[in-house]
Order: structure tokens, then C-alpha cells, then sequence
């Protein structure tokens, strides 16, 4: 079957029983609408399917719902009956890269799957993700940290190295930074513990594959080993829903004995869970986006090249009750980040805070960089920040939300977050634009 429909069009074959691929879709969408690549006028209807007309003809897509559990048979009888231009995929297994590949069709693969790299990727930047996850817990005050995914599939094994690395990275600093101060190091009481669940249970680990009754027990064995209070990793958050279950079945409390966070920020899935699920936002309306142009290009030049893959950065930590939780044992330091929690956004100074607390400035600062590797005046301000980026993804007006995140002036306001992020609120509000304001845009 010819194209001689003026359409471009793409294959979307992603599997959207998953949040990350629905985000995907969502930011295809949106930059779909942005581009104004949904309308084009009939007179590209004289043009041929040539590499110059390409621009001039407006998309057209078709979703693949759902790739697992199909075979490269069904997908070639599905495409034959379309035929399209070009393909945005996730790519599952060894056959399903040879049908794309066999179409001679431009390709864009999104996420990452255990096997040959053949097609340009966007993914997201999971390094990045775990190390995210690991500020978000030490910003809390833990030592005692764990990580439960597979080191077989390599975004849960990225995960799982950027988390470890960085609170590895950050313990060494703290200990060096002591240390510069004159203080002595404090010896086993400064190291932390991690656990891994994979790496560290090799005959634990297969009950993933069994019934629900072996994994939940061997979940729940492994939770009960670690030392409390523990931050745990979970790769994805299906992980992160049962090993939540698992706690409550075994007796933990979520959050004060296990604090979880999950990956993707699948909301029902997080919602569902009880307690609710934290989970890292890892950017799938971006990928979306960098996904359409980079198809656009491959179609416009023709070429197959294959480069080193774009990778998108998470967005944030969407918090929720898993992770709700300071493991401070200190007490004037426990007593310091709730007031700050609590006042922060009120205009709060360190001065007001020690009259409120009534703690010596001096031996407060100094217990502050030995728990946590900052002072409390950086926290203040980094707890303003993460409000204020929470906020640029709303349609408040940049005055209100520094009036909401306790700057005095949106001029201070614009002036930290550049300080802080390397780019201005308005520039980071179009970056992570949520979905909601795609509403007014031209159709």
C-alpha cells in the first residue's frame, strides 16, 4: 500500500500500560501541537513524499497498544496494513529490533532494553535519577540505605550505581570537610551502610520471578536485615508498591522504619499504595518532545546514524508519605529542619530561627555540616528553591511565587534560582512545562 495521504506518518509502538510510556505520549503531544505539525494546509497534498516536502505535511499517528506479549508477526501485519514514514519505539527484544530494522524505516527508541544498540535512543538520564534519590534521603538525615531492583537490566543497574555513588560521594566530603575544621573524625559513627537487594541475595532474588507469596517473603526477610531507620531505592515504582506492602506485612512502619521511593511517578500507582508512594519524575513528557524532533531530523536528512544517546534528566522528587520523615538523631538539628519545614517560606533567617529554638548559632552550624554537609542557612534556601520549582509548574504569576516561597522580591527570586539551577524561573517553567498548559494550545 502506497502513502499518497499528505500525512507523515508515525508509528508509536510503546507500551502504555506503563506510566513513563503515557508521559511520553503526553509530551509527543505537546510538541506536536507546538509545531503545528497536526495542520498544515491542503497544498502539501502536491508534494511528494521526498525529503524536502517532509516539513511541509502534517503528522499523523497511530499507538501500538501495548508491546508485551506480542510477536514481530503481529507488529508486521499491523504496519503493512499502515505503512508509515517513521517509528518512536520501545524496543523489548532481539526480534523486535530486527522487524524495525527490516522496515528500513527511520527509528527513535525510547528507554533502554538488555541487548544491541541499533537505532538513535533517547533515554532518560538514569545516573542522574539515582543520584537524586540519594540527595533526597540526605537532605533527610540518613545513614542506612538500600537498593532494590535487577543489575540485569541496565537502567536499574544506572539507578542503583548513581544512588550509591553519590551518597558515597557525599559521606567523603563530609568526612573531609570534618576533618578541615579541626574536628576529629568520628570513626564508624560518620560511615553509613548499604544494602543491595540483588547483588546481596542471589537465592532471595529469584522469588521476583515466583509467586507472590515467595517474593513478598523474601521482600520482607531482607527489609527486616537491615539496620533501622533504612532509605530505600526501589528501581521503578511497581518495585516500590510491593516492597511497601511487603514493610506493613512484616511489621516496619513506612516511613519512620523504611522510608521508600520509587521511579517513573506513576500516580495511580502511588496513590494506590499505602502509604503513599514518593517517587523521581524521570522526564518522559521531555523524552516525548526530543523523541519527535530527533525523528523529525532523521526524516528530513535520511540517515541512520547512530550517536551517543540523548539523555533527559529527572525533574524532581514528587514527595509523598513513604519518604515523609527526618531520621536526624540529634535533636537541635531534628528541632532546626521542622522549624525551617514549617517557616521557611515566611521569610525565615537563621537569626529568628536560633530565638525560636534557643541553640548557640556555633554549635548548631557545626552539627548541621557534620549530620547533613551544610549549614542551616543552605538549607533554608535549598528548601525554598525546591518549593519555588514546584510552583513554576503551576500558572502563578512569578510574584506569587515568590511571595509563596518566602523570597522578598522577584528579582531575589530570579536572581537565587540562576544562582542555584544555572537557568531563570520563566526558562525553567518552559522546560518543565506540565501537561496542563497544553490545554490553549493550537490545536
Amino acid at each position: 500500500m502506497t502513502n499518497s495521504i499528505p500525512f507523515i506518518r508515525v508509528a508509536l509502538v510503546l507500551p502504555t500500560e506503563y506510566a513513563s510510556a503515557r508521559d511520553v505520549l503526553h509530551g509527543i503531544i505537546a510538541v506536536t501541537r507546538e509545531r503545528n505539525m497536526y495542520s498544515k494546509e491542503p497544498a502539501a497534498r502536491k508534494h511528494s513524499a521526498s525529503r524536502a516536502s517532509i516539513s511541509k505535511r502534517p503528522w499523523q499517528f497511530r499507538v501500538f497498544r501495548g508491546i508485551h506479549g506480542h510477536s514481530a508477526a503481529y507488529l508486521s501485519r499491523w504496519f503493512s496494513d499502515w505503512n508509515p514514514d517513521g517509528i518512536i519505539c520501545q524496543v523489548e527484544d532481539d526480534r523486535m529490533a530486527r522487524f524495525f530494522r527490516e522496515t528500513d524505516k527511520p527509528v527513535v527508541e525510547v528507554f533502554e532494553r538488555h541487548g544491541k544498540v541499533e537505532f538513535p535512543r533517547i533515554l532518560p538520564d538514569d545516573l542522574a535519577a539515582g543520584r537524586l534519590a540519594a540527595d533526597h534521603f540526605l537532605n533527610k538525615g540518613f545513614r542506612n540505605f538500600g537498593f532494590f531492583g535487577d543489575g540485569h537490566l541496565p537502567w536499574s543497574g544506572e539507578r542503583e550505581a548513581g544512588f550509591r555513588e553519590q551518597i558515597e560521594r557525599v559521606f567523603a566530603s563530609r568526612r573531609a570537610q570534618s576533618n578541615g575544621n579541626g574536628t576529629r573524625s568520628t570513626g564508624p559513627s560518620r560511615a553509613f551502610t548499604f544494602s543491595a537487594f540483588e547483588r546481596e541475595n542471589r537465592p532471595a532474588a529469584t522469588a521476583l520471578g515466583g509467586s507472590h507469596r515467595r517474593q513478598s517473603a523474601a521482600m520482607g526477610d531482607w527489609l527486616a536485615s537491615l539496620p533501622r531507620p533504612v532509605a530505600i531505592l526501589a528501581a521503578n515504582d511497581l518495585w516500590g508498591f510491593e516492597l511497601v506492602q511487603a514493610a506493613r506485612e512484616g511489621g516496619l512502619h513506612v516511613p519512620d522504619d523504611v522510608a521508600i521511593l520509587g521511579v517513573d511517578n506513576d500516580e495511580l500507582l502511588c496513590e494506590v499504595s499505602y502509604p503513599p508512594l514518593s517517587s523521581i519524575i524521570i522526564g518522559g513528557e521531555q523524552m516525548g518532545r526530543a523523541a519527535v524532533a530527533l525523528l523529525d531530523r532523521l526524516m528530513r536528512n535520511g540517515r541512520r546514524t547512530i550517536a551517543e544517546p540523548a539523555r533527559v534528566p529527572p525533574q524532581g522528587v514528587m514527595t509523598r508519605q513513604s519518604t515523609d520523615v527526618l531520621a536526624v538523631e540529634d535533636p537541635e538539628v531534628a528541632a532546626a529542619l521542622r522549624h525551617i519545614r514549617s517557616h521557611a517560606f515566611e521569610g525565615l533567617s537563621v537569626k529568628q530561627m536560633l530565638d525560636a529554638l534557643a541553640v548557640n548559632r556555633r554549635t548548631l552550624e557545626r552539627q548541621f555540616v557534620k549530620i547533613l554537609g551544610h549549614t542551616p542557612l543552605e538549607e533554608i534556601r535549598r528548601v525554598r528553591l525546591e518549593r519555588v520549582k514546584t510552583l513554576l509548574q503551576t500558572d502563578l504569576a512569578i510574584y506569587e511565587v515568590a511571595v509563596r516561597s518566602g523570597f522578598a522580591t522577584p528579582e531575589y527570586l530570579a536572581t537565587s534560582f540562576l544562582q542555584a539551577t544555572g537557568m531563570s524561573p520563566t526558562e525553567y517553567r518552559r522546560k518543565f512545562a506540565p501537561r496542563g498548559r497544553w490545554d490553549n494550545l493550537p490545536a
